[in-house]
């Protein structure tokens, strides 16, 4: 018989769902589920865990409270805007997450964006495709010499520096978190945003969304920013004020964009950004490669399994631990 009833809230590895079979019923929700119906959901299982892929809203208090016996709750992932953190502490619900799972995966998905961008790859593909050959017209941005801004330098920002580092680009980053002790002697460090914004040419958002990121990079930053620069994000949607960067491709204030993360997901001014200039959209998937999918599935249910048997979270991923 099936100690412990687990809700999934979208497809995760197989291998992680055989580390929790044994032991577990598990209940998959479909993708981006209504707060109605996820609270129901977890009201009949009767849920001891919830592992969170992709949700609509935020996983509530109301969603935590339903089945009565919620333990824990791991993100399939990094970032934990989606579950209300604040509620699970409060309700004594330790959250997890799979820091080490994934910051491979979406480096290198950075890392593809600003290639393409700087080679204009996307477009001059679907010209050759629509019969145009722009070979004498055509002019792309070199990397070498060229200034990456890194905004947050945790283990993607870290990983990305390691992958341009052959490219011979200069790397400065702003993290006002980060300790003297982190702080590595081989990329420039500013206290000051636009000290990075003015000096880069290309800007990658690296920074958890809180308070003090929303909306982080708007009108006043775009200013900032080099006429020829590129802005990524793989980091959260609503760190970029979108009604601003539309303003800004329109206005030519910055020479283009990349988007993994969209302020709402799935986004609704897809059309409206690529009118105003050059931008390149993928559908927040800087994670998803076959090997990051199994790790972040497996570390997931291998933590709430954890939790679930009597042991204490594992400290290096416990999103809400006691400091």
């Amino acid at each position: 018989m099936k100690k412990y009833s687990v809700v999934v809230t979208g497809k995760i590895a197989d291998e992680a769902m055989k580390i929790l079979a044994p032991t577990c019923t598990i209940t998959c929700t479909k993708p981006y589920c209504a707060e109605d119906e996820f609270a129901a959901l977890m009201n009949v299982v009767k849920a001891d865990a919830l592992i969170v892929r992709g949700v609509a809203g935020k996983v509530t208090k109301r969603i935590m409270e339903a089945s009565g016996r919620l333990s824990v709750i791991a993100k399939h992932g990094v970032g934990t805007d989606n579950i209300d953190v604040t509620a699970a502490t409060a309700l004594g619900i330790p959250v997890l997450n799979t820091p080490e799972a994934n910051f491979e995966a979406v480096a290198e998905h950075v890392l593809g964006m600003i290639l393409n961008l700087a080679k204009d790859m996307a477009k001059q593909d679907a010209r050759v495709r629509a019969g145009f050959w722009d070979k004498l017209d055509y002019r792309g941005m070199e990397l070498n010499g060229k200034t990456l801004g890194l905004v947050g330098f945790g283990r993607i920002g870290r990983r990305l520096r390691e992958l341009v580092a052959p490219l011979n680009m200069k790397v400065v980053v702003y993290d006002p978190y980060m300790p003297e002790s982190g702080k590595t002697s081989d990329v420039i460090w500013t206290d000051i945003l636009d000290e990075l914004l003015m000096s880069s040419d290309i800007v990658s958002l690296h920074c958890p969304l809180t308070e003090n990121t929303k909306g982080m990079i708007g009108a006043p930053q775009f200013d900032r920013m080099k006429r020829s620069a590129f802005l990524i994000n793989s980091a959260r949607g609503p760190i970029i004020n979108e009604d601003d960067l539309v303003v800004a491709l329109r206005e030519r204030k910055i020479a283009g964009v990349g988007m993994d993360t969209f302020a709402k997901e799935p986004p609704e001014r897809i059309a409206e950004i690529a009118a105003a200039g050059k931008a390149l959209f993928t559908p927040h998937l800087g994670s998803a490669t076959e090997e990051a999918f199994i790790r972040m599935g497996v570390e997931a249910a291998q933590g709430v399994l954890s939790v679930l048997k009597g042991n204490d979270p594992d400290p290096n991923c416990h999103v809400n631990r006691p400091r």
